[in-house]
């Protein structure tokens, strides 16, 4: 997710030179990590959790049959995106402070 700047995690790890963990995805659980990121996309509003309703209008409109292990993965995956943009929330809103008490 990109910040402010529109500079996303893995581009300021880059330009600071911070490695970047490599994704090492099961072929086996590659489509609910496409259907993550389809889902993710399509909050309604900033860092909104995923609910099961979501997930489960998401699941009826497209006629997916999920199964109860997916759809764990999914909520699992979006807890860990969240911490992931909170965490990255807080650096900024630090930065931020940082930025204007140095230009005063």
């Amino acid at each position: 997710m990109a910040d402010e700047q529109g500079e996303t995690r893995r581009q300021r790890n880059e330009r600071f030179e911070i490695a970047t963990p490599d994704m090492d995805l099961p072929d086996e659980g590659l489509h609910v990590w496409e259907w993550f990121w389809d889902l993710s996309a399509r909050r309604r509003a900033g860092p909104e959790a995923l609910s099961y309703s979501d997930v489960g209008d998401w699941q009826r409109l497209l006629q997916l049959d999920l199964l109860p292990q997916e759809v764990a993965m999914l909520m699992a995956m979006d807890d860990k995106y969240l911490a992931a943009v909170r965490e990255d929330q807080a650096a900024a809103r630090e930065r931020a402070l940082d930025a204007q008490n140095g230009s005063r």
